[in-house]
């Protein structure tokens, strides 16, 4: 993402809940079916998770992860991220506002060159977003929040990864990719299920150990509370905030915001158990709001 002119925000929070087992319960069943079938996966706009996202930041940040593993194929914060002052300022100067942004080593790996869906969360940073982002609970996502949030995980992981190997760090991972098997209704939400394996297609020696690469998005938040079987591992964030490329012909999708890689201008929508249609953004020509 290029510097931007976008004013920033200041605040903080998070979430992303791994559902192979246990993590969060909500009061309302997901309406959902696997994407497999080519239906909508998602919990109902209507339900209140009990899976805590103050400020929103919380399943914003588990659906970057998700967005990552989808695109770039692997989790390398470190590699593929980075802090940077959105006044182009250095970063230590003062009143210097930050976030982060896709490295160039991170777009390339991305089919579209670009990082849509990644790139249309990080842009959920900034001051035009303020008050748009409306998730279950009812929650309004802050941006600055989820900046601040972002800039201070990142810095953690990356003071991480420096450490010698051998002086007791758990930051080094073996190389792995990420490929996306299926999305179902999640314990907070919608669950993505990623196979992790060498970049080869050889079986991990430890799997576990990929959760040292979530510190960037708080692997102690209840939406990241990792976890696998065997070479499978899973993510819960809300509905709507990753592409799952679904056909809605003539249905209703019960989400607030949908993030798309075609148009969703004009379909129907439901936010607030109120039936409205999605419209695009003002900020980003692939995040629509329900209004």
């Amino acid at each position: 993402m290029k510097n931007s002119p976008f004013k920033l925000m200041t605040a903080l929070s998070l979430t992303f809940a791994a559902a192979l087992g246990g993590g969060c319960s909500s009061d309302e069943p997901n309406a959902a079916s696997d994407e497999a079938t080519g239906a909508g996966v998602g919990q109902s706009d209507q339900a209140v998770s009990t899976c805590s996202n103050l400020d929103g930041t919380n399943s914003v940040m588990a659906a970057l992860a998700v967005a990552v593993a989808r695109e770039l194929r692997r989790w390398q914060p470190s590699t593929d991220l980075m802090v940077f002052a959105t006044s182009g300022k250095s970063e230590s100067s003062p009143g210097s506002q930050q976030a982060i942004k896709l490295t160039a080593a991170g777009k390339a790996r991305c089919a579209d060159g670009k990082c849509f869906n990644t790139q249309a969360l990080l842009d959920m940073q900034y001051d035009q977003a303020n008050d748009k982002i409306k998730l279950p609970g009812p929650v309004t996502l802050s941006p600055g929040a989820l900046r601040s949030r972002l800039v201070a995980k990142l810095r953690e992981q990356a003071t991480c990864e420096a450490r010698p190997i051998n002086g007791g760090n758990n930051c080094p991972v073996e190389q792995h990719q990420l490929t996306f098997l299926r999305s179902q209704k999640g314990s907070c939400d919608t669950d993505f299920l990623f196979q992790a394996t060498q970049p080869d297609g050889q079986p991990l020696k430890f799997p576990a150990q990929l959760k040292n690469k979530l510190l960037w998005v708080d692997n102690t938040n209840q939406y990241v509370s990792f976890q696998n079987t065997g070479d499978v591992i899973s993510i819960d964030p809300t509905f709507g905030l990753d592409d799952t490329g679904e056909t809605t012909t003539g249905t209703c999708i019960a989400a607030c915001v949908k993030i798309s890689a075609t148009s969703q201008v004009g379909q129907c929508c439901s936010c607030g158990g109120v039936s409205r249609a999605f419209a695009k953004s003002a900020w980003s020509s692939t995040t629509f709001l329900c209004q």
